[in-house]
């Protein structure tokens, strides 16, 4: 089980030799909903409220609706595949903001607890259904941070689930794993996943859950231009799983299946358009018993909307299913078609009488009221990185008498002949967040960490010439494809996309130019994902203390247009 996470006042006491040796005395709490800085609040991240999963009424029967064959057992690819309260209807999976996760029921919302698993955190989870046919609770997969996939067996709501099979770390190649339910007809959900270039792999479902799947078949290519893809199941009525996609645009397409599990689907067709208010889409197979699935897409507000198959590979009804903004606790829905965010959805600041406060991501564009993290910060070089381990959460880093210390570990000396430090996240492929720093000269080096974030690789020179941008940030993915990227200011304010490639020697493509003016702003911050997309944004301040997010992954310019989110941020010497 994965705790702990967002506790920021006992992670930063972990600084307590740095903090005593540079004056910082750490204390209590405080906002930034509110835009004007205020005392007040707790050092843990509240919890969210606790919506029930929404009930759907009965469907009237579909003319050619499809029956239960001649044993009674659902068609295949129809079947629920987290049914957790035994109703017969899929219930909900999902992440928690803190990192737990829990099952939500239309009585309940429960922890999924786990048993013998890794204990770490789960950036994705894919429910499978009941995968050894035994009648019994569904399999579901989660994917930690470093790319690891562990099944556990039996989930519910009253018990503990014990981890069937792990895969080591062998999914960190991919950039999404999901399950469309079964392509081959043989009642098991199988396995897909997508590499950055697009490739598409099948795993087929075996029915044994020591070795739940076969090994990988590439069936598809050119699936890079989908930002979310989602396994819905059946929703054309051959019993087998099919898939819809999105494009950053909005565009949505259904992918209908073949039969042919090497060939799972055919050409896709075009159902809709403006998808792109949605934040993440997920399916919830069949839930008003007509035979056909349907999936739910929440706002960028937290509300959920439901979308009710057509049996033909449409949507033929739409609904609001919640109350509004009642869903923005969620960070991440199981199954739900976007790339997950890990690594930081959060900003600090320092107060211009060295108080250091925390805002946390509220999944709905806004950051959370202040919370005061400790006094005595004034004139500290920190730097706010991308997770550096596995436990899917930023991590401090701060240069004192030379050394660099991130999370009060001591990584070392001669960390003064740098004067620039950012960590946007994984740039050389191996899942663990890495460093960048340039040095008085101009020239920037990537600082790989290793596979437990505790230590660096041998340092690698990415260029020189750095000396021409006065600031450079980043936090998560801004093109769509899953990397992590940097964004750059020229001391002119012209504003640089240096996309990420996940290669250690050549981290970063040709830069591209965003636009001009930004000296406009003097703070700029790498958030992460602020608006539960799984997309990095930023936020930038004026000098008269106006703050603004920009939210990334948008189909044209890589960015939407800025919106305003605060105000009275002048108060802060520093945001990171």
């Amino acid at each position: 089980m994965f705790s702990s996470r967002f506790n920021r006042g006992r992670r930063l006491a972990a600084c307590t030799a740095l903090a005593v040796s540079a004056g910082m005395l750490l204390a209590t709490p405080a906002s930034a909903a509110s835009p004007a800085p205020r005392p007040g609040g707790d050092k843990d991240r509240p919890a969210a409220s606790r919506p029930l999963m929404p009930s759907t009424p009965p469907a009237a029967t579909k003319a050619g609706a499809r029956a239960a064959d001649a044993e009674g057992d659902a068609p295949a690819g129809a079947g629920p595949r987290s049914d957790v309260d035994g109703d017969g209807l899929s219930d909900l999976v999902v992440r928690e903001g803190d990192g737990t996760l829990a099952f939500v029921t239309q009585t309940e919302m429960t922890e999924f607890v786990r048993a013998g698993g890794s204990g770490e955190f789960a950036k994705d989870i894919i429910p499978l259904g009941d995968q050894d046919l035994n009648g019994g609770r569904p399999e579901i997969l989660t994917l930690s941070a470093a790319g690891r996939l562990e099944m556990f067996g039996d989930a519910s709501t009253t018990g503990v689930a014990q981890r069937r099979w792990s895969s080591g770390i062998d999914f960190h190649i991919y950039n999404k794993v999901f399950s469309p339910g079964d392509v081959d007809g043989d009642r098991r959900a199988d396995l897909m996943a997508r590499t950055y270039s697009g490739d598409l792999f099948v795993f087929l479902g075996t029915g044994d859950t020591t070795t739940p799947f076969l090994g990988r078949v590439k069936v598809g290519s050119g699936w890079q231009v989908y930002d979310q893809i989602v396994g819905v199941g059946d929703n054309d009525g051959d019993g087998r799983g099919d898939v819809i996609t999105r494009t950053p645009a909005g565009d949505v397409s259904f992918h209908g299946s073949t039969g042919d599990p090497l060939k799972p689907f055919k050409d896709p067709t075009h159902i809709g358009f403006g998808w792109d208010i949605y934040n993440q889409i997920l399916p919830v197979d069949d839930q008003d018993g007509d035979g056909d699935t349907e999936v739910w897409a929440r706002w960028k507000n937290g509300t959920l909307r439901a979308y009710g198959g057509d049996g033909g590979g449409s949507y033929d009804t739409r609904e609001t299913i919640s109350e509004p903004g009642a869903w923005a606790g969620v960070s991440q829905f199981g199954g739900a078609g976007n790339m997950p965010a890990h690594g930081k959805e959060e900003m600090l600041g320092i107060d211009k009488a060295g108080s250091l406060y925390w805002y946390y991501a509220l999944n709905d564009g806004r950051l959370s009221a202040r919370q005061l993290l400790g006094t005595g910060w004034g004139g500290v070089n920190l730097t706010n990185v991308s997770s550096f381990d596995r436990n899917g959460e930023s991590d401090v880093a701060v240069i004192w008498n030379g050394h660099l210390y991130v999370e009060g570990k001591d990584f070392g000396g001669g960390w003064n002949a740098f004067n620039l430090l950012a960590g946007p996240g994984d740039l050389n492929g191996d899942a663990t967040g890495d460093l960048l720093a340039r040095d008085r000269s101009g020239n920037l080096y990537l600082y790989p960490t290793t596979l437990t974030g505790t230590a660096f690789h041998a340092r690698t020179l990415v260029s020189g010439g750095w000396q021409t941008y006065n600031w450079f940030f980043g936090a998560g993915d801004y093109t769509n494809d899953g990397r992590n990227d940097l964004l750059a200011r020229t001391t002119t304010g012209t504003l640089y996309l240096f996309p990420g490639t996940g290669s250690r020697t050549t981290p970063f493509k040709a830069r591209i130019k965003l636009g001009e003016g930004f000296n406009a702003y003097s703070k700029l911050v790498g958030t992460g994902d602020l608006t539960g997309d799984g997309k990095g944004d930023f936020v930038a301040a004026t000098p008269g203390g106006d703050l603004y997010r920009f939210d990334g992954g948008a189909a044209k310019n890589f960015f939407g247009p800025r919106v305003k989110i605060g105000y009275g941020y002048q108060t802060y010497n520093g945001l990171y």
